[in-house]
């Protein structure tokens, strides 16, 4: 009970530090009119100062702020009639910037008010291509949903189309908060990074006992401690879905296998081929560590590969029967493409699995014979057969 009392502290003490860091926000905003208006005050102070000869500092300096009448002089003239006009525009800007800010002008406090006014809701953590599908599924069935993801340039078309979502880091108290975790009724937390999912788990159960979390986990230590109380959560992972269709198509096979790409998809897909099936396997990525696997079955090059030509520098395909080309960059799709119809055409008798996220793009790939995946795509179908009828997602049978 103290902690929990020290973590609502902790929590309001952020809230206030947002807010001041707000406020310290907006008048860096108007700094270049306030240090106008002090210099117009400071120039009319040292000329009173000057002119006004027969009079004491404090008459001057109350001159100086229009609290006394001054000597009539052209200076003053211009000075009375411009000091007041810069304060007041001044006054009129801070106006006009707070409720520019209150009432949402700005896009992004505009989705954000949108969010806080949400209830009973879906909360969707992060939007990579599974937070996607989930968000658009919730948007064509008109169901309430607040979306928080950190970076704005992955939402900028839900902002400017004036949807319900927090830009910044879910692990924080008061974004957390902002995205209505009190009054919603289940959290989607669909991140890859562990830290991030375990700290929204913590706080999402803290501030709200009831709602159904469902959480995407890779490790399964973890995914068995989130599915213990008190996160009573829906733990599941993409890849994990993802190997039942792998488990069917290499069923049978007597060759060896060219792996492209590196996540947890590709991990899985080695560890079951190489070291379960016992085949031989080839993995090319420019990021994968070639002393991960210690397998004298298992081959892994440390190498960026584009064509074809390159791939035939590592392995010889004549002797190739299946290759995964696990690429998850949207930049990387069409070269995916290019590859798979090169292989197509000088090694039809490679099948070839190509992850894509496009659907367009996805259909081009099946044209060339190519058998097109997303673990997203499963792993949205398989979270639709988990949840209950008031969840966002639960698609009713026809």
């Amino acid at each position: 009970m103290q902690a929990s009392r020290s973590t609502k502290r902790s929590s309001k003490k952020t809230s206030r530090k947002t807010s001041f860091f707000l406020f310290k926000g907006k008048i860096k905003q108007l700094l270049i009119a306030v240090l106008i208006l002090v210099l117009v005050w400071i120039i009319g102070l040292v000329v009173f100062y000057i002119i006004e000869v027969d009079k004491s500092f404090s008459n001057i300096f109350l001159t100086s702020l229009l609290l006394r009448e001054g000597t009539e002089t052209v200076f003053y003239s211009i000075y009375r009639f411009l000091f007041p006009l810069l304060f007041e525009l001044l006054i009129l800007s801070i106006i006009v910037t707070f409720l520019f800010e209150y009432y949402s002008f700005n896009p992004v406090n505009r989705a954000r008010n949108l969010a806080k006014r949400q209830s009973n809701h879906t909360i969707v953590l992060g939007y990579n291509h599974l937070g996607e599908r989930i968000v658009e599924f919730l948007r064509e069935h008109k169901q309430p949903y607040v979306l928080v993801e950190q970076e704005i340039s992955l939402v900028e078309e839900l902002i400017s189309l004036g949807q319900p979502l927090v830009v910044g880091d879910y692990t924080s108290d008061n974004i957390i908060e902002l995205a209505g975790i009190k009054k919603c009724k289940e959290v989607f937390c669909v991140s890859s990074n562990l830290r991030s999912s375990l700290i929204a788990a913590e706080k999402a159960r803290e501030l709200n006992e009831d709602c159904k979390l469902f959480m995407r986990m890779f490790d399964e230590h973890f995914r068995e401690y989130l599915e213990e109380e008190p996160w009573d959560a829906y733990t599941f992972s993409t890849s994990g879905w993802i190997m039942e269709s792998i488990r069917e198509w290499t069923e049978g096979i007597n060759e060896s296998v060219v792996i492209l790409g590196n996540d947890s998809t590709v991990i899985r897909i080695i560890q079951y081929i190489g070291q379960e099936l016992k085949k031989k396997v080839h993995v090319i990525d420019p990021t994968i560590d070639p002393n991960l696997f210690d397998f004298e079955n298992i081959h892994v090059y440390n190498e960026e590969i584009r064509y074809l030509e390159n791939i035939e520098d590592y392995c010889d395909l004549k002797k190739v029967s299946q290759m995964y080309i696990c690429w998850n960059e949207e930049e990387l799709f069409s070269d995916a493409i290019i590859l798979t119809k090169a292989l197509k055409q000088k090694h039809p008798h490679i099948t070839v699995y190509v992850r894509m996220f496009d659907e367009e793009l996805a259909r081009i790939a099946a044209i060339l014979d190519a058998i097109p995946f997303s673990t997203s795509a499963y792993a949205f179908e398989m979270l639709q057969k988990e949840v209950d009828k008031n969840s966002g997602i639960y698609l009713e049978k026809e």
